[in-house]
């Protein structure tokens, strides 16, 4: 568990979930840290009382004595990490208690390597992508492969990072000019890689959906949430917007088999023992096509699926026959996001109040940490999230309501320049003022 999270909105998501199969099955739940006790000293009074514990530990080899101490004298059911990063790392104390460990863990890190493994398998599973370097990067062989728009990222390691959608040359020279910068900021975090990945964009909606694959590669589904994308409301950036979850998207996949095409993902990329978060597109032929799968399982997803269908996700490893309960009413996360490179210096509470009178918005969650703080989506990793939460029976309500969302969007946040690019400004006026006087 990292320090940001814990510290983080969407951790208490986590915290219910945990605190909620702790009574259901009787069981303790562990969480692992690696910073000081004093720094927790609140939470943890809290989470003893609800069953859940938090252990703080100094390097890896601590970690796995922990661990074996406590398989001594407990049955460890499952070793979990919310975090790609650890993967490895929660294998080898999956391996010090002879436990299974989670199979191929490479693939999350490297979306290349994911899409390949698909592509042999079975192309008819995942989208056209290729692969090149910045410096043997040519707009001419990508058009011969990939056609217009098409999506433009890095391959591996920086979490969604500089992702952008490329309608014409404009916007690849565009994009290319500009990479080297971000890279320069990633050489800062010892990422060295210059590797882009280019795949197939499908202008149809984007869905996900959770599950948990056991090691006898029995799959337990949940139901599918639809995605919407910032880009759906002209913004440039390619990033979730909005997670619904609905009667409406379920009745979408009624025919078309989402169990079928979930294990055939599995069986091409060969995982197992472990949680998975599936994001897929819907072509016009009607084909499910992958975008990508991520170990991922936390936060207001958790919380949507929570709040939509009583359905805990952390279950899944404890009831493999769960079945899954009908939808409740319909739900909407929807994320709030800063769309420029800008220091945070306000909320617009008048249009927060608006949202707050929508019949179908109970909560709108800020972050008032964040003021006089750089925010920025994730093309340069500077990113802040906040949430809009939405729950209705009545669909049409609530589709009217996250429409008033959509129109306001670009106003929920107050933003100030960067100090660097008001001199940067400044600087560039004097200079057309003195050429201007032949100065």
């Amino acid at each position: 568990m990292t320090k940001s999270r814990m510290k983080s909105e969407v951790f208490t998501a986590d915290i219910e979930a945990m605190q909620e199969i702790s009574k259901k099955h009787s069981i303790k739940n562990i969480i692992f840290y690696k910073w000081e006790k004093v720094e927790y000293i609140d939470l943890l009074s809290k989470l003893d009382q609800l069953g859940i514990f938090l252990y703080n530990y100094s390097n890896k080899s601590d970690l796995i004595n922990q661990v074996s101490e406590l398989n001594k004298n407990f049955e460890i059911i499952f070793v979990n990490t919310t975090l790609e990063l650890l993967i490895n790392i929660a294998n080898e104390v999956k391996k010090s208690i002879w436990q299974k460990i989670t199979t191929n863990p490479k693939i999350y890190r490297n979306k290349f390597l994911q899409r390949e493994l698909i592509q042999k398998h079975n192309p008819n599973l995942g989208i056209k992508f290729i692969k090149w370097t910045i410096e043997t990067l040519k707009i001419e062989d990508i058009e011969k492969n990939v056609p217009y728009p098409f999506i433009i990222k890095p391959v591996d390691w920086v979490q969604s990072s500089w992702v952008a959608k490329i309608k014409n040359r404009s916007d690849f020279d565009n994009y290319i000019s500009h990479y080297n910068e971000f890279h320069d900021r990633l050489e800062l975090r010892w990422i060295h890689t210059k590797e882009l990945l280019i795949e197939e964009f499908i202008d149809w909606t984007l869905y996900s959906v959770d599950y948990f694959v056991n090691e006898e590669w029995k799959i337990t589904l949940t139901k599918p949430v639809k995605q919407r994308l910032l880009t759906d409301i002209n913004f440039e950036d390619y990033w979730v917007l909005a997670r619904i979850s609905s009667k409406k998207t379920e009745s979408e996949f009624k025919w078309k088999k989402l169990s079928v095409f979930v294990s055939s993902t599995v069986e091409a990329t060969w995982i197992k023992n472990t949680y998975i978060h599936h994001e897929f597109k819907i072509n016009s032929k009607w084909e499910l096509k992958t975008v990508e799968i991520n170990w991922r399982i936390w936060g207001w997803r958790l919380e949507l699926l929570k709040n939509a269908y009583w359905l805990n996700i952390y279950e899944l490893v404890c009831n493999k026959d769960l079945k899954l309960p009908k939808l409740k009413e319909s739900n909407i996360v929807a994320n709030i996001y800063s769309t420029k490179k800008w220091i945070l210096t306000s909320f617009n509470h008048k249009l927060i109040e608006k949202l707050k009178e929508k019949s179908s918005i109970y909560e709108v969650e800020t972050d008032e940490t964040a003021i006089w703080k750089e925010i920025w989506l994730t093309k340069d990793w500077f990113i802040k999230i906040w949430a809009i939460k939405m729950a209705n029976k009545n669909y049409d309500e609530l589709a009217e309501d996250f429409k008033f969302v959509k129109e306001h969007y670009g106003n929920l946040l107050i933003v100030d320049e960067f100090e660097e690019n008001k001199k940067i400004k400044k600087k560039n006026i004097f200079k057309i003022f003195r050429n201007y006087l032949n100065i």
